[in-house]
């Protein structure tokens, strides 16, 4: 009897496990949100800097397969900064683009290893005091490593490593019309990491 009941919690602990993972026709529905707040006080002085960003990437994708997830996503930021003089700054970031990623499940744990490539255009702008200062185009290409945990056959959380990136950038000085391009390549998987949640359908 002890046998059997073993034997009955190994098989329905390896079908759990054999159920956490992506199958072709999911729908991946997930995102991130991130909210970065700070200020600056000069010592004995009544007023203060202050800052803070929010921002929300939603994403949807498609499973090809048990490994592959081809997919769309828009990354926003929303920044907003006082300083002492009480002048108010904004920023407005905004990036939709794809995304395709290549999962390999971790044994038969619930863990997964996954590698991304994506790709966006971006455009935002700043304002100062309610004028704006400069606008922007830009295009970005990123590959970022990352790490995924089946919380249930339908709920995972992730988190993302830093990686390679390129992104050229074209700014336009608002007040002269002078526009100035800008081009940055990087390699950073210590200094960046993000988190995140999925659901799969």
């Amino acid at each position: 009897m002890k046998k059997l009941i073993v034997i009955a919690a190994a098989a329905l602990f390896g079908t759990q496990v054999a159920k956490a993972q992506i199958s072709k026709g999911d729908i991946l529905l997930g995102g991130n949100v991130n909210v970065i707040s700070s200020s600056e006080k000069v010592k004995d002085a009544d007023k203060k800097n202050t800052s803070t960003s929010f921002g929300i990437s939603p994403k949807v994708g498609y499973a090809l397969n048990s490994n592959w997830v081809l997919g769309v996503f828009v990354g926003t930021n929303f920044g907003f900064e006082k300083n002492t003089a009480d002048v108010k700054t904004k920023t407005l970031d905004i990036n939709p683009g794809i995304f395709v990623r290549n999962y390999h499940m971790l044994g038969d744990s619930k863990f997964a290893f996954f590698a991304e490539g994506n790709a966006s255009y971006g455009f935002g702008n700043k304002k100062v005091a309610d004028v704006k200062t400069y606008s922007y185009n830009q295009f970005n290409v990123n590959v970022q490593p990352g790490i995924s945990y089946f919380v249930t056959k339908h709920f995972m959380v992730e988190g993302m490593f830093g990686g390679i990136g390129y992104q050229f950038q074209q700014k336009k000085d608002e007040a002269t019309g002078v526009k100035t391009n800008f081009s940055d390549f990087g390699v950073q998987f210590t200094q960046q990491f993000s988190l995140g949640v999925n659901f799969l359908f």
